[in-house]
C-alpha cells in the first residue's frame, strides 16, 4: 500500500465518522432544510430584482441602451416605470424583504419534524416568538377622512429591517430556542387533551396552548429584559454582536477560501462537502447576498465581496470542483474510451452546475490521481476572483441567479450585466482544464501501465 493509500484509509477512518456526525446534526439539518424550503421564494425575489435592474429600469444595463431612443424614452419607459417595474418591486417585498418571516416557519418545522413533534404549531409559534421581540415604533400618521378633512393619528409598525437580511441570525436563533422550548415541554405532557371523539386537528391546537404560551411568555420575558438591560431589542443585540461582526470576519478570502477547502476535502470521501460546509456558509454569507440585492434595488452600490454565491459562480464552474473543467479536459486529452463517454453523459449535468455523474461516476471519490486538482482548483479560482473582484475590475456579486445557472452565464447574471465577470469567469474555466490537464494525462499513462500488467500476465498464465 503506497503512501497515498494509507493516508486515505487513515483519514476515512478518523475523519468521516465525524464529518458524518456534523451532517447529520439535527439542527444543522433544520437550517439546510429551512433554506431549501425557501428556494422558490428566494429565487422568484431574486429574478424579479435582477431583471429590473439589468433590462427595465432606466439607468440599468439595457435600460441605459434603449432610453438613447426616443419612442422608447417617451413612451415605453414612463409604462414601465408605473405598471411592470413596481411588479417586480412588489416580489421583492414579498420574497427577499421577509426572509426572516419565512425562514422562522420553515427551520421551526423542519426541526418540530426531527422530534416528531407538531411541526406546524411549532412553526406558528416560531414566527409569534419572533414578534414578540421586535419593538414597535409609533409614528404619526395622517387620515383623510370620509367629507375629505384630514385627521393626524399614529399607529404601530414594525420595520422591515427586522424582516430582512440583517436580522437572519436571530431568526435563526430564535427558531431553535422557540422550537426547542415547544418540543420539550410537549414531551413532557404538559398538554390539554381532548377526549378521542375531538377532531385531530382540534385536539393538536389544544394541545399546543400551553407549550405555546410558556415560549411566548419566554420571549416577552426576553423582550423586557433585553430592553431594560441594553437599552435594545434582542434582534439588534444578534445584529450588533453576533451577526456583524460574522459577516466581517467572513469577507476574509482566507476564511471563505479555508471554508470551500474543507467541502471539496470532504468531497474526496464521498461525503456531500457542501452540504456539511452549508451550516457556516449560509448564515454567514447568505445576508451579504441580501444585502447587496437590496443595496442595488435602491440605487446603492453593493457592499460585500463574498457572497453565498461566489464560489457558485467563480469556484464550482460545473460543480464542485469546477469539474466542468475536468469533463473538457477529459475530451481534449483522454485516452480512454470509458472516460469519454462518462465525459458525454456528464456534459449535460455539468452545464446546469450537477457534478455526481463525475464525483461518483469516474469516480473522483478516493481516486488519488484526481486528489490534488479536486480540492485546490475551486480554491485557486476563487483566490483569483476574489483579486480581480476587490481591485474593482468586475462588479461585486448582487443577484442570485441560482445555483444551478450555467456558468459564465451565472457570472453576468449575478453582477446585474457585467460582461468583464462573464469574461473573468471563461477565463477562470479555461485555467481550470489547464489545472485538470496534467492529471488526466496522468490518468492516461495508469492506464497504459495498468493494461501492460494486465497483458504481461496473461502470457506467462
Amino acid at each position: 500500500m503506497n503512501f497515498m493509500d494509507k493516508l486515505s484509509a487513515s483519514l476515512e477512518k478518523f475523519l468521516l465518522p465525524i464529518a458524518q456526525k456534523i451532517g447529520s446534526q439535527r439542527h444543522l439539518v433544520a437550517l439546510k432544510d429551512g433554506f431549501i424550503a425557501i428556494l422558490t421564494a428566494n429565487m422568484a425575489g431574486a429574478i424579479a430584482v435582477m431583471i429590473n435592474c439589468v433590462f427595465l429600469t432606466n439607468d440599468s444595463l439595457i435600460g441605459k441602451q434603449l432610453n438613447n431612443l426616443g419612442f422608447w424614452k417617451d413612451t415605453v419607459q414612463p409604462f414601465l416605470d408605473k405598471w411592470i417595474i413596481n411588479i417586480g418591486w412588489a416580489v421583492q417585498q414579498g420574497t427577499l424583504k421577509i426572509i426572516c418571516v419565512l425562514l422562522l416557519v420553515t427551520i421551526a418545522y423542519s426541526l418540530a419534524k426531527s422530534y416528531e413533534s407538531d411541526a406546524l404549531s411549532a412553526a406558528v409559534i416560531s414566527v409569534a416568538s419572533y414578534f414578540a421581540l421586535l419593538p414597535s415604533s409609533l409614528t404619526k400618521d395622517v387620515f383623510t377622512m370620509k367629507d375629505g378633512s384630514y385627521v393626524e393619528g399614529v399607529k404601530d409598525v414594525f420595520s422591515l429591517n427586522f424582516m430582512g437580511a440583517n436580522s437572519m441570525f436571530a431568526a435563526i436563533i430564535t427558531a431553535f430556542i422557540a422550537t426547542e422550548i415547544f418540543v420539550r415541554i410537549t414531551k413532557k405532557g404538559w398538554v390539554v387533551k381532548m377526549p378521542e371523539t375531538v377532531p385531530p386537528a382540534v385536539s393538536k391546537s389544544f394541545a399546543a396552548i400551553i407549550p405555546g404560551s410558556i415560549t411566548l411568555v419566554f420571549f416577552g420575558f426576553i423582550n423586557v429584559f433585553f430592553n431594560n438591560v441594553f437599552s435594545k431589542d434582542l434582534p439588534t443585540w444578534i445584529f450588533d454582536t453576533i451577526q456583524s461582526p460574522l459577516m466581517s470576519l467572513g469577507q476574509s478570502p482566507f476564511t471563505y477560501i479555508l471554508l470551500i477547502f474543507i467541502a471539496q476535502f470532504l468531497w474526496f470521501f464521498g461525503l456531500h462537502g457542501m452540504n456539511i460546509a452549508e451550516g457556516v456558509l449560509t448564515p454567514m454569507y447568505k445576508p451579504a447576498l441580501l444585502e447587496n440585492t437590496d443595496l442595488v434595488s435602491r440605487g446603492l452600490e453593493p457592499k460585500y465581496i463574498l457572497t453565498r454565491n461566489f464560489v457558485d459562480v467563480y469556484g464550482s464552474l460545473g460543480g464542485s470542483g469546477a469539474t466542468g473543467a475536468l469533463v473538457i479536459a477529459i475530451f481534449i486529452f483522454s485516452k480512454k474510451q470509458e472516460s469519454k463517454e462518462l465525459a458525454k453523459l456528464a456534459t449535460a449535468p455539468a452545464i446546469f452546475q450537477i457534478n455526481e455523474p463525475v464525483i461518483f461516476g469516474l469516480p473522483i471519490v478516493l481516486n488519488v490521481v484526481y486528489f490534488i486538482p479536486f480540492i485546490l482548483t475551486s480554491p485557486i479560482l476563487l483566490g483569483i476572483a476574489y483579486f480581480f473582484t476587490s481591485i474593482g475590475v468586475v462588479d461585486y456579486i448582487s443577484q442570485d441567479p441560482g445555483w444551478t445557472c450555467p456558468p459564465i452565464f451565472s457570472a453576468f447574471f449575478a453582477t446585474n450585466g457585467d460582461f468583464k465577470a462573464a469574461i473573468l469567469a471563461a477565463a477562470l474555466l479555461a485555467l481550470a482544464v489547464v489545472i485538470y490537464a496534467p492529471f488526466v494525462i496522468v490518468s492516461n499513462r495508469m492506464a497504459s501501465v495498468e493494461e501492460e500488467y494486465d497483458a504481461g500476465n496473461s502470457t506467462n498464465a
